[in-house]
Protein backbone atom coordinates (compact mmCIF):
# COMPACT_ATOMS: atom_id res chain seq x y z
CA UNK A 1 0.00 0.00 0.00
CA UNK A 2 1.37 3.87 -0.77
CA UNK A 3 2.36 5.03 2.96
CA UNK A 4 0.89 8.33 4.02
CA UNK A 5 2.34 11.17 5.50
CA UNK A 6 3.19 11.04 9.15
CA UNK A 7 2.49 13.63 11.42
CA UNK A 8 5.77 13.81 14.58
CA UNK A 9 5.94 16.26 17.39
CA UNK A 10 9.09 17.55 15.08
CA UNK A 11 7.48 18.34 11.84
CA UNK A 12 5.68 15.94 8.95
CA UNK A 13 7.60 12.82 7.37
CA UNK A 14 6.78 12.47 3.63
CA UNK A 15 7.40 9.56 2.01
CA UNK A 16 9.99 9.89 -1.15
CA UNK A 17 8.82 9.16 -4.76
CA UNK A 18 10.14 5.98 -4.53
CA UNK A 19 8.26 5.03 -1.72
CA UNK A 20 4.59 5.78 -3.11
CA UNK A 21 5.72 4.43 -6.81
CA UNK A 22 6.56 0.48 -4.98
CA UNK A 23 2.89 1.15 -2.92
CA UNK A 24 1.32 2.02 -6.33
CA UNK A 25 3.37 -1.53 -8.11
CA UNK A 26 1.68 -3.31 -5.18
CA UNK A 27 -2.25 -1.95 -5.99
CA UNK A 28 -1.56 -3.12 -9.16
CA UNK A 29 0.00 -6.41 -8.24
CA UNK A 30 -2.98 -7.30 -6.02
CA UNK A 31 -5.68 -6.35 -8.54
CA UNK A 32 -4.18 -7.90 -11.85
CA UNK A 33 -3.17 -11.10 -9.95
CA UNK A 34 0.17 -10.63 -9.32
CA UNK A 35 3.34 -11.06 -11.82
CA UNK A 36 2.13 -7.52 -13.54
CA UNK A 37 5.33 -6.85 -16.41
CA UNK A 38 6.85 -3.30 -15.30
CA UNK A 39 8.27 -3.00 -19.20
CA UNK A 40 8.30 0.72 -19.64
CA UNK A 41 5.21 1.77 -21.81
CA UNK A 42 3.17 -1.06 -20.78
CA UNK A 43 -0.34 0.26 -19.47
CA UNK A 44 0.34 -1.19 -16.45
CA UNK A 45 3.78 1.10 -15.98
CA UNK A 46 1.58 4.23 -17.02
CA UNK A 47 -0.81 3.33 -14.37
CA UNK A 48 1.59 2.97 -11.81
CA UNK A 49 3.84 5.81 -12.82
CA UNK A 50 0.39 8.24 -13.13
CA UNK A 51 -0.97 7.14 -9.62
CA UNK A 52 2.83 8.32 -7.80
CA UNK A 53 1.97 11.88 -9.75
CA UNK A 54 -1.38 12.08 -8.30
CA UNK A 55 -0.21 10.96 -5.10
CA UNK A 56 3.26 12.72 -4.86
CA UNK A 57 1.35 15.83 -6.24
CA UNK A 58 -0.73 15.84 -3.21
CA UNK A 59 1.07 15.51 -0.62
CA UNK A 60 3.27 18.57 -1.55
CA UNK A 61 0.12 20.72 -1.61
CA UNK A 62 -0.82 19.34 1.69
CA UNK A 63 2.72 20.48 3.06
CA UNK A 64 2.96 23.89 1.22
CA UNK A 65 -0.19 24.47 3.10
CA UNK A 66 1.04 23.10 5.96
CA UNK A 67 3.89 25.24 5.91
CA UNK A 68 1.69 28.55 5.50
CA UNK A 69 0.92 28.25 9.50
CA UNK A 70 4.96 28.77 10.04
CA UNK A 71 5.41 32.59 9.24
CA UNK A 72 9.15 31.43 8.72
CA UNK A 73 7.73 30.28 5.05
CA UNK A 74 4.06 31.67 4.71
CA UNK A 75 3.18 34.06 2.14
CA UNK A 76 0.51 35.56 0.12
CA UNK A 77 -3.23 35.31 1.47
CA UNK A 78 -1.72 33.43 4.21
CA UNK A 79 0.75 35.46 5.47
CA UNK A 80 -1.85 38.24 5.23
CA UNK A 81 -3.84 36.00 7.79
CA UNK A 82 -0.90 35.34 10.05
CA UNK A 83 -0.07 39.32 9.53
CA UNK A 84 -3.69 40.22 10.68
CA UNK A 85 -3.09 38.37 14.42
CA UNK A 86 -0.49 41.22 15.09
CA UNK A 87 -3.32 43.94 13.54
CA UNK A 88 -0.71 44.03 10.61
CA UNK A 89 -1.61 44.83 6.19
CA UNK A 90 1.05 44.08 4.06
CA UNK A 91 2.24 47.85 2.39
CA UNK A 92 1.31 48.17 -1.09
CA UNK A 93 3.84 49.94 -3.16
CA UNK A 94 5.25 52.69 -1.71
CA UNK A 95 6.76 55.90 -3.59
CA UNK A 96 10.23 56.69 -4.99
CA UNK A 97 11.39 59.58 -2.67
CA UNK A 98 14.34 62.31 -2.82
CA UNK A 99 15.50 65.38 -1.45
CA UNK A 100 14.91 68.69 -3.76
CA UNK A 101 17.40 71.76 -3.09
CA UNK A 102 15.67 75.21 -4.05
CA UNK A 103 16.99 78.10 -5.08
CA UNK A 104 15.51 81.41 -4.51
CA UNK A 105 14.85 85.00 -2.53
CA UNK A 106 15.41 84.28 0.60
CA UNK A 107 12.25 84.08 2.64
CA UNK A 108 10.25 82.29 -0.31
CA UNK A 109 8.32 79.66 1.56
CA UNK A 110 8.29 76.45 -0.75
CA UNK A 111 4.70 74.83 0.30
CA UNK A 112 3.98 71.31 1.26
CA UNK A 113 2.33 69.28 -2.03
CA UNK A 114 4.77 71.72 -4.36
CA UNK A 115 5.00 69.75 -7.64
CA UNK A 116 7.76 69.70 -9.63
CA UNK A 117 8.58 67.41 -12.53
CA UNK A 118 11.66 64.79 -13.06
CA UNK A 119 13.08 64.99 -17.00
CA UNK A 120 10.92 61.99 -17.82
CA UNK A 121 7.81 63.78 -16.94
CA UNK A 122 6.99 62.07 -13.56
CA UNK A 123 5.66 64.33 -11.11
CA UNK A 124 7.36 64.95 -7.63
CA UNK A 125 5.58 66.69 -4.86
CA UNK A 126 7.09 67.81 -1.42
CA UNK A 127 6.47 66.29 1.84
CA UNK A 128 6.78 69.29 4.22
CA UNK A 129 7.32 73.09 3.62
CA UNK A 130 10.19 74.97 3.69
CA UNK A 131 11.80 78.72 3.70
CA UNK A 132 14.31 79.88 1.53
CA UNK A 133 17.78 80.96 3.66
CA UNK A 134 20.40 82.28 2.12
CA UNK A 135 19.37 81.37 -1.33
CA UNK A 136 18.15 77.94 -0.72
CA UNK A 137 16.06 75.37 1.06
CA UNK A 138 15.95 71.45 0.69
CA UNK A 139 12.87 69.69 1.28
CA UNK A 140 12.13 66.00 1.00
CA UNK A 141 9.73 64.62 -2.03
CA UNK A 142 8.29 61.66 -3.13
CA UNK A 143 7.17 61.12 -6.61
CA UNK A 144 3.22 60.91 -7.05
CA UNK A 145 3.52 57.12 -9.05
CA UNK A 146 3.96 54.43 -6.52
CA UNK A 147 6.40 51.51 -7.23
CA UNK A 148 9.97 51.63 -8.14
CA UNK A 149 10.26 54.96 -10.10
CA UNK A 150 13.94 56.08 -10.70
CA UNK A 151 15.61 59.28 -10.91
CA UNK A 152 19.22 60.29 -11.33
CA UNK A 153 20.68 63.17 -9.84
CA UNK A 154 20.02 66.18 -10.96
CA UNK A 155 17.03 65.02 -13.17
CA UNK A 156 14.34 66.59 -11.65
CA UNK A 157 14.84 70.39 -12.13
CA UNK A 158 11.01 71.19 -14.09
CA UNK A 159 9.10 73.62 -12.10
CA UNK A 160 5.28 73.45 -12.93
CA UNK A 161 3.85 76.30 -11.45
CA UNK A 162 5.30 79.45 -10.80
CA UNK A 163 5.91 80.53 -7.06
CA UNK A 164 6.96 83.80 -5.84
CA UNK A 165 10.55 83.88 -5.07
CA UNK A 166 11.42 80.40 -6.47
CA UNK A 167 14.10 80.55 -9.41
CA UNK A 168 14.90 76.89 -9.77
CA UNK A 169 15.27 73.17 -8.09
CA UNK A 170 17.31 70.13 -8.41
CA UNK A 171 17.88 66.80 -7.21
CA UNK A 172 21.59 66.75 -5.76
CA UNK A 173 21.13 62.89 -5.26
CA UNK A 174 19.45 59.99 -6.78
CA UNK A 175 16.08 59.37 -6.03
CA UNK A 176 15.52 56.35 -3.11
CA UNK A 177 13.20 53.92 -5.43
CA UNK A 178 9.95 53.00 -3.69
CA UNK A 179 8.83 49.33 -3.61
CA UNK A 180 6.55 47.11 -5.26
CA UNK A 181 4.38 45.69 -3.05
CA UNK A 182 5.90 44.49 -0.04
CA UNK A 183 7.47 41.24 -0.72
CA UNK A 184 7.01 37.90 1.79
CA UNK A 185 10.57 38.42 3.22
CA UNK A 186 10.21 42.09 4.43
CA UNK A 187 6.33 41.53 6.00
CA UNK A 188 8.19 38.92 7.61
CA UNK A 189 10.99 40.85 9.27
CA UNK A 190 8.26 43.76 9.62
CA UNK A 191 6.46 41.79 11.32
CA UNK A 192 8.90 40.08 13.76
CA UNK A 193 9.83 43.99 14.75
CA UNK A 194 6.34 44.71 15.34
CA UNK A 195 5.70 42.10 18.33
CA UNK A 196 7.09 45.10 20.73
CA UNK A 197 4.77 47.33 19.07
CA UNK A 198 2.19 47.39 22.28
CA UNK A 199 4.85 48.15 24.46
CA UNK A 200 6.02 51.65 25.04
CA UNK A 201 9.65 53.58 26.03
CA UNK A 202 11.74 50.97 24.68
CA UNK A 203 13.54 51.31 20.84
CA UNK A 204 11.82 48.35 19.48
CA UNK A 205 8.34 49.28 20.18
CA UNK A 206 9.27 52.84 18.48
CA UNK A 207 10.68 51.15 15.35
CA UNK A 208 8.09 48.60 15.21
CA UNK A 209 5.83 51.53 15.34
CA UNK A 210 7.31 54.19 12.69
CA UNK A 211 8.33 50.94 10.37
CA UNK A 212 4.57 50.02 10.37
CA UNK A 213 3.60 53.55 8.88
CA UNK A 214 2.34 54.43 5.22
CA UNK A 215 5.59 54.84 2.83
CA UNK A 216 8.06 54.24 5.37
CA UNK A 217 11.16 52.95 4.02
CA UNK A 218 13.43 51.92 6.29
CA UNK A 219 13.68 53.02 10.30
CA UNK A 220 16.85 53.58 12.69
CA UNK A 221 16.23 53.86 16.43
CA UNK A 222 18.56 54.11 19.21
CA UNK A 223 18.22 56.06 22.42
CA UNK A 224 20.86 57.59 24.73
CA UNK A 225 19.98 56.71 28.64
CA UNK A 226 23.50 57.98 29.80
CA UNK A 227 24.15 61.84 31.24
CA UNK A 228 26.74 62.25 28.43
CA UNK A 229 26.59 63.11 24.63
CA UNK A 230 27.46 59.62 23.12
CA UNK A 231 28.46 58.90 19.57
CA UNK A 232 26.62 56.02 17.33
CA UNK A 233 27.97 54.83 13.75
CA UNK A 234 30.68 54.92 11.70
CA UNK A 235 30.14 58.71 11.66
CA UNK A 236 29.79 59.27 15.30
CA UNK A 237 26.62 61.08 15.20
CA UNK A 238 26.02 62.73 18.28
CA UNK A 239 23.25 61.82 20.68
CA UNK A 240 22.55 64.35 23.35
CA UNK A 241 22.14 63.27 27.05
CA UNK A 242 18.83 60.80 28.32
CA UNK A 243 17.37 61.34 24.27
CA UNK A 244 16.81 58.82 21.58
CA UNK A 245 17.54 59.46 17.67
CA UNK A 246 14.72 58.20 15.28
CA UNK A 247 16.20 57.91 11.74
CA UNK A 248 13.58 57.64 8.95
CA UNK A 249 13.22 57.43 5.03
CA UNK A 250 10.23 58.13 3.91
CA UNK A 251 6.40 58.49 5.56
CA UNK A 252 4.77 61.62 6.76
CA UNK A 253 6.26 63.67 8.95
CA UNK A 254 3.49 64.34 11.46
CA UNK A 255 2.35 60.92 11.44
CA UNK A 256 6.27 59.89 12.42
CA UNK A 257 6.58 62.41 15.24
CA UNK A 258 3.02 61.17 16.49
CA UNK A 259 4.75 57.38 16.80
CA UNK A 260 7.67 58.94 18.64
CA UNK A 261 6.25 60.86 20.86
CA UNK A 262 3.87 57.62 21.99
CA UNK A 263 6.47 55.15 21.91
CA UNK A 264 9.23 56.92 23.32
CA UNK A 265 7.35 59.20 26.14
CA UNK A 266 7.19 62.89 26.57
CA UNK A 267 10.33 62.80 29.23
CA UNK A 268 13.32 62.06 26.43
CA UNK A 269 15.32 64.85 24.61
CA UNK A 270 15.36 64.47 20.62
CA UNK A 271 18.00 64.31 18.20
CA UNK A 272 17.77 65.08 14.45
CA UNK A 273 16.96 67.72 11.87
CA UNK A 274 13.28 67.76 11.87
CA UNK A 275 11.22 69.24 14.20
CA UNK A 276 7.50 68.97 14.66
CA UNK A 277 4.73 70.23 16.66
CA UNK A 278 2.16 67.28 17.75
CA UNK A 279 -0.91 67.63 19.79
CA UNK A 280 -2.04 65.12 22.00
CA UNK A 281 -6.16 65.17 20.96
CA UNK A 282 -6.30 61.61 22.01
CA UNK A 283 -5.90 62.59 25.79
CA UNK A 284 -7.15 66.41 25.48
CA UNK A 285 -9.92 66.56 23.16
CA UNK A 286 -9.85 70.29 23.82
CA UNK A 287 -7.02 72.53 24.18
CA UNK A 288 -4.51 69.98 23.39
CA UNK A 289 -1.19 70.14 25.26
CA UNK A 290 1.51 70.06 22.42
CA UNK A 291 5.05 68.97 22.16
CA UNK A 292 8.02 69.50 19.71
CA UNK A 293 9.16 66.01 18.59
CA UNK A 294 12.77 66.04 16.42
CA UNK A 295 13.46 63.37 14.79
CA UNK A 296 16.90 62.84 11.28
CA UNK A 297 16.01 62.56 8.18
CA UNK A 298 19.43 60.98 6.90
CA UNK A 299 21.13 62.01 3.84
CA UNK A 300 21.65 59.97 0.97
CA UNK A 301 25.06 58.19 0.35
CA UNK A 302 25.31 57.04 -3.59
CA UNK A 303 26.82 53.71 -3.04
CA UNK A 304 28.88 52.53 -6.63
CA UNK A 305 29.19 49.61 -7.82
CA UNK A 306 32.15 47.18 -10.17
CA UNK A 307 31.12 44.45 -11.17
CA UNK A 308 34.14 42.50 -12.90
CA UNK A 309 33.65 40.06 -15.37
CA UNK A 310 36.06 37.48 -16.33
CA UNK A 311 34.99 38.03 -20.40
CA UNK A 312 33.22 41.36 -21.07
CA UNK A 313 32.52 39.77 -24.94
CA UNK A 314 29.48 37.50 -22.85
CA UNK A 315 27.72 40.67 -21.90
CA UNK A 316 24.69 41.03 -23.86
CA UNK A 317 22.79 44.30 -23.32
CA UNK A 318 19.86 42.22 -21.67
CA UNK A 319 22.36 40.72 -19.20
CA UNK A 320 23.43 44.60 -18.65
CA UNK A 321 20.30 45.53 -17.77
CA UNK A 322 19.01 42.87 -15.94
CA UNK A 323 22.51 42.62 -13.71
CA UNK A 324 21.85 46.00 -12.76
CA UNK A 325 18.07 45.76 -11.84
CA UNK A 326 19.21 42.10 -9.66
CA UNK A 327 21.33 44.81 -7.75
CA UNK A 328 18.64 47.60 -7.26
CA UNK A 329 15.76 45.04 -6.44
CA UNK A 330 18.59 42.83 -3.79
CA UNK A 331 19.21 45.95 -2.15
CA UNK A 332 15.44 46.49 -1.25
CA UNK A 333 14.88 43.07 -0.23
CA UNK A 334 15.74 40.98 2.33
CA UNK A 335 19.51 40.13 3.89
CA UNK A 336 20.76 41.72 1.25
CA UNK A 337 18.73 44.66 2.21
CA UNK A 338 20.79 48.06 2.32
CA UNK A 339 19.49 50.00 5.28
CA UNK A 340 20.33 52.81 7.61
CA UNK A 341 23.58 51.94 10.00
CA UNK A 342 23.78 49.00 8.57
CA UNK A 343 27.02 46.87 6.61
CA UNK A 344 26.68 46.60 3.00
CA UNK A 345 28.91 43.84 1.92
CA UNK A 346 29.69 43.41 -1.73
CA UNK A 347 29.84 39.49 -1.45
CA UNK A 348 26.43 39.01 -0.62
CA UNK A 349 24.81 40.13 -4.21
CA UNK A 350 27.33 37.84 -5.84
CA UNK A 351 24.99 35.03 -6.08
CA UNK A 352 21.94 37.51 -7.23
CA UNK A 353 24.31 38.94 -9.73
CA UNK A 354 25.25 35.11 -11.17
CA UNK A 355 21.74 34.20 -11.41
CA UNK A 356 21.12 36.86 -14.18
CA UNK A 357 22.60 34.95 -16.99
CA UNK A 358 24.92 31.70 -16.68
CA UNK A 359 26.85 33.06 -20.07
CA UNK A 360 28.91 35.31 -17.76
CA UNK A 361 31.54 34.87 -15.59
CA UNK A 362 31.69 36.88 -12.42
CA UNK A 363 35.06 37.76 -11.33
CA UNK A 364 34.03 39.85 -8.29
CA UNK A 365 31.92 42.74 -6.79
CA UNK A 366 32.99 45.79 -5.43
CA UNK A 367 31.54 49.02 -3.66
CA UNK A 368 32.48 52.18 -3.12
CA UNK A 369 31.20 55.56 -1.95
CA UNK A 370 33.59 57.91 -4.11
CA UNK A 371 33.97 56.03 -7.47
CA UNK A 372 37.41 55.69 -6.67
CA UNK A 373 38.45 53.79 -3.46
CA UNK A 374 36.84 50.29 -4.01
CA UNK A 375 35.83 48.03 -1.15
CA UNK A 376 34.36 44.85 -0.70
CA UNK A 377 32.49 46.32 2.73
CA UNK A 378 31.11 49.65 3.35
CA UNK A 379 29.64 50.62 6.70
CA UNK A 380 26.54 53.05 6.64
CA UNK A 381 26.33 55.81 9.41
CA UNK A 382 22.80 56.29 11.08
CA UNK A 383 22.19 59.26 9.08
CA UNK A 384 22.83 57.83 5.94
CA UNK A 385 21.09 55.77 3.64
CA UNK A 386 22.51 53.63 0.84
CA UNK A 387 21.11 54.33 -2.55
CA UNK A 388 22.02 53.03 -6.15
CA UNK A 389 20.92 53.69 -9.28
CA UNK A 390 22.12 52.27 -13.12
CA UNK A 391 23.96 54.91 -13.61
CA UNK A 392 26.03 54.31 -10.68
CA UNK A 393 26.47 50.57 -11.91
CA UNK A 394 29.30 49.41 -14.13
CA UNK A 395 29.69 46.16 -15.39
CA UNK A 396 33.82 46.27 -17.11
CA UNK A 397 36.12 43.42 -17.86
CA UNK A 398 39.11 41.53 -15.39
Amino acid sequence: MIPKIQITDVGYVVPTTQQINDGAWQIIEASLGGNASRVQGSPQYQLATSITAIVRDSYDQFVQLANQFDPRYSQGIYQDALGEIYFLQRKTSTRSSVTLRFSGLSGAVIPTGFIVQDSFGNEWETTGNATIVEGFAEIGAQCRISGSIQAEANTITTIVSALNGLDSVTNPDAAIPGYEEESRTNFEERRKESVSTNSKMTDAATRGAVASLDNVIDVYVKSNPTDETVTEGVTNYPLIRNSILVSVVGGVDYDIAWQILVKAGTGCSFNGDTEVTVYDTDTYPQSPPEYNVTFLRPTNVTIYWRVKLLDLSKLTVEADLNIKAAIINAMSIGSTRARIGGVLRAAAYICKISSVDSQIDLESVEVSTDNLNWKNVIEIGVDQFPVSSSSTISIVGA
